[in-house]
């Protein structure tokens, strides 16, 4: 997907999500922090030394991940039970998978693992976190989701990390707005359910 149509996925499946959002999980919807500063962004740019993805800069511009705590808990909004990161936290939390990526391999080889891996296809599974790999949402549990930026046909790509098992299962999402354009449909027919609180919730 050429990345001015994937902009315009990604915008469209937001303008469905929120009007679902307000409709049916207000608290979900307040739960949403609002949209990243450009500092933020380029931040994250900085991080992972490349240009964030259209529908990924959509993404945080619609809204900066989650507020954080019980009262502001809206739940799951991507199934099947990750909540969005605000950038500050996506950063920190790549920052502590890479050291223990850093602790895990040998020192003697870790450059070169790293260069070799890092050069990769996207979407080529890879059991310790990666310096192109920037997340994106957490579990609380050792999970996240995260936007491979490795290069290739699949750049930009979804997948998922867990802290015993690394990144082995292939993508579940084309990209960003692959993501959302899903979410979007499936908060549509409505696969979420809501607890006694508002907060979503994935079966």
């Amino acid at each position: 997907m050429a990345s001015t149509e994937r902009a315009a996925v990604a915008a469209a499946a937001l303008d469905r999500i929120d009007a679902w959002l307000q409709q049916h999980a207000p608290r979900a919807r307040a739960a949403l922090r609002p949209p990243a500063s450009e500092a933020d962004l380029v931040a994250a740019q900085e991080a992972v030394g490349q240009p964030l993805p259209p529908d990924l800069r959509a993404w945080w511009l619609y809204a900066d991940g989650t507020h954080s705590g019980l009262q502001a808990d809206g739940g799951w909004l991507i199934p099947p039970g990750f909540a969005p990161y605000p950038i500050n936290e996506a950063l920190e939390s790549r920052r502590l998978w890479m050291d223990v990526a850093r602790k895990v391999a040998p020192l003697d080889r870790w450059d070169d693992f790293v260069n070799s891996e890092n050069s990769r296809l996207a979407a080529t599974v890879c059991e310790t976190w990666l310096p192109a790999w920037l997340p994106v949402a957490t579990n609380h549990g050792g999970g996240n989701l995260f936007v491979d930026l490795r290069g290739g046909p699949r750049h930009g790509c979804v997948m998922e990390f867990h802290r015993d098992t690394g990144a082995l299962a292939q993508p579940p999402w084309a990209d960003v707005a692959d993501m959302l354009d899903d979410i979007a449909e499936r908060l549509e027919e409505g696969e979420a359910e809501l607890d006694d609180s508002g907060r979503i919730d994935w079966p």
